[in-house]
């Protein structure tokens, strides 16, 4: 039997490692992350070392990377009763982690034009192409200032990834720096330089789309009303 290596589990995800045993596409393997898609196109487990970035929906690992999972993009491995089962080892979830998420502010009457957003969802390269970056803060800041979500998100138009991405957004889940970044500017703090380049920091693009989507809700709620028009 090989050796099992004890993980954590996000709830977003757990149902995925949980159920019935099936076959699951990796969709990218690097030194701290192995990404799996299992039936369903939002369907993504993120498996990431203790060191990774560390997405809401991720497995995580107690051991830093970098890691051999001894697997490549194409490759089927078999993912249910609580193991990722791959070719030299499992990794079993034994206890869950819980994920960061921003709080849900209070209802506004401002309404936020999502149609340009949502029309661009796909657009830009990589497993999370910008535009979908910039939607994912967009949702996320949405959610904080009390601002309505969009009814449905395009998901079948982006890759498995970026739409398990989506999802979480929508729901106010991200990665820690990201709901620090967001959760001190909802609040009005000054300095926000530190929290930014954080954010910056994630991935090749990422970062800086996230922003762009947190500042367009900021600013649709921060613009001054025109001239004439009662608040």
């Amino acid at each position: 039997m090989h050796p099992r290596i004890p993980a954590a589990a996000s709830p977003l995800t757990q149902g995925l490692v949980t159920g019935t045993r099936r076959p699951a596409v990796v969709l990218a393997a690097f030194p701290t992350a192995l990404y799996l898609g299992l039936p369903g196109h939002s369907s993504v487990l993120p498996v990431v070392t203790s060191d990774a970035l560390i997405l809401p929906t991720a497995i995580r690992l107690p051991t830093p990377g970098p890691r051999d999972w001894g697997v490549r993009a194409g490759d089927v491995v078999t993912v249910g009763g609580y193991v990722v089962s791959l070719p030299n080892h499992g990794i079993r979830a034994v206890r869950s982690w819980r994920p960061r998420h921003v709080a849900t502010g209070a209802p506004r009457r401002e309404a936020f034009d999502w149609a340009p957003l949502l029309a661009e969802v796909g657009r830009g390269e990589g497993l999370t192409p910008r535009s979908d970056d910039v939607l994912c803060g967009a949702l996320l800041a949405a959610r904080a200032l009390g601002l309505a979500l969009p009814d449905a998100l395009p998901l079948e138009r982006t890759t498995s990834l970026s739409a398990s991405l989506l999802v979480a957004a929508k729901a106010g889940y991200a990665v820690s720096c990201v709901v620090d970044h967001v959760t001190d500017a909802v609040a009005g703090v000054v300095d926000l330089e530190l929290s930014r380049q954080r954010v910056l920091e994630i991935g090749h693009t990422s970062g800086e789309g996230l922003l762009a989507g947190v500042d367009l809700a900021l600013n649709l709620v921060n613009s001054p009303l025109p001239e004439g028009i009662p608040s």
